[in-house]
């Protein structure tokens, strides 16, 4: 009978081993069994109707949503009025900073006959006209694009308080004319991808030839890093800069998202993102390389002491460099293929130089570094509390044996 006691004793002693060091396992590698799927369900892009509110219900610093009622364009961080009879667009409010700054006092583009009923649909205000196609963007950069098919004048007038007007000329580039401005102490743009610019005062008309982008665009009023803003915003000017995607994910597994092409003839979208991961396509039969900026919340791709980001383009790891101005304005060749660099935003903004704008699949990906997990998940608790059981269990088992 001792004999038996203390083989059972010792097979006690043998399962309550084997459990322990199959759910410690389990606990100190931070996960635990489940029965939910291990990928996210398929996701698509995705962006609120029409009719939602001016406040973006997914909150994000990058962009929001405009609401169109009776010729008011409202948005979180742009406003401003649109008479759908011509087409023209006045008084541009930008209200990401203390007090809203009147940008542009008024864009009329001559012929342009309203073709079908203007939309806000997210983040995007669209207006079509014959030929010609007005878009604005509900972020706090205050992003107007004006597209045209054939040659055509746009009259643009500036607001009265309108300072250190600029003209910058560069024919045969893109853009090949451009105008900056101050209002206070707020930095403005006007961009003119093909045709030229005229001013007389605060009246400035935009000459456009066929097939041609005006585009505006702003510092974000009271900006912080207001030096790297205007980085972005000279790297556009130059043409260096020729598309944005700002991407969400959500919590139903989809994204919003806000894309922006500053040159015709390159295309970007996104085929894939989550919170941690998003695939992206670039694609363009223009020669040469650029740089594209890729933008994400924080919560979509973490970028702190934690978390380090992997970038590649066409399965290629990308070289990261600190110095994004390096991207932007280095006239010597990069060789080395596809480079990149966080800017100091408040979220996470990728500046990705591609040697070749044809055909490129980027994938960016947030990942933890490597080391010891932070700490136990809720269920690496419950694992480890069953063990502890299982080892009390056993424990008095074999304490109850021994007393017989």
């Amino acid at each position: 009978m001792e004999d038996g006691t203390d083989a059972c004793a010792h097979l006690a002693k043998a399962a309550a081993a084997l459990a322990v060091l199959s759910l410690l396992a389990v606990a100190l590698s931070g996960f635990a069994p489940s029965h939910a799927s291990a990928v996210l369900p398929p996701i698509s892009s995705v962006v609120p109707s029409a009719d939602s509110a001016g406040v973006f219900p997914w909150s994000s610093p990058l962009f929001a949503a405009f609401r169109y009622d009776g010729g008011q364009v409202l948005g979180t961080y742009v406003q401003f009025a649109y008479d759908p009879s011509s087409g023209t667009v006045r008084s541009v409010l930008g209200l990401a900073g203390n007090a809203p700054v009147l940008y542009v006092g008024s864009i009329q583009i001559s012929g342009f006959a309203p073709a079908r009923g203007a939309s806000a649909r997210g983040p995007t205000f669209q207006a079509e006209g014959y030929l010609a196609t007005i878009t604005a963007h509900d972020d706090p950069t205050v992003l107007l694009e004006v597209r045209t098919d054939v040659a055509r004048t746009a009259a643009i007038e500036l607001p009265a308080g309108a300072k250190n007007i600029s003209v910058q000329t560069a024919p045969g580039s893109w853009p090949a004319s451009s105008i900056s401005y101050t209002v206070g102490e707020e930095q403005a743009r006007f961009l003119l991808g093909v045709g030229s610019f005229s001013v007389n005062g605060i009246r400035v008309v935009a000459k456009m030839a066929d097939s041609d982008l005006l585009t505006f665009k702003s510092v974000p009023p009271s900006a912080e890093n207001r030096g790297e803003w205007l980085a972005v915003l000279d790297a556009i000017g130059a043409g260096r800069i020729v598309a944005e995607l700002d991407l969400v994910a959500t919590a139903d597994g989809r994204w919003v998202q806000n894309v922006v092409q500053y040159r015709l003839g390159v295309s970007g979208w996104a085929l894939h993102v989550e919170p941690g991961r998003a695939s992206v396509q670039v694609d363009s039969l223009l020669p040469g390389g650029a740089t594209v900026l890729l933008a994400f919340d924080r919560a979509t791709m973490p970028f702190n002491a934690p978390t380090e980001l992997q970038v590649r383009a066409n399965a290629g790891e990308a070289n990261r460099t600190e110095s994004p101005l390096s991207l932007f304005f280095s006239s010597e060749p990069r060789s080395r293929g596809p480079s990149y660099s966080v800017l100091s935003f408040p979220d996470t903004v990728v500046a990705l130089y591609l040697p070749s704008l044809a055909a490129v699949s980027i994938e960016v990906v947030s990942s933890r570094a490597n080391g010891p997990p932070a700490g136990l998940q809720a269920d690496s608790e419950i694992a480890m509390i069953a063990a502890l059981a299982i080892v009390s269990a056993a424990a008095a088992r074999m304490l109850r044996r021994k007393n017989e």
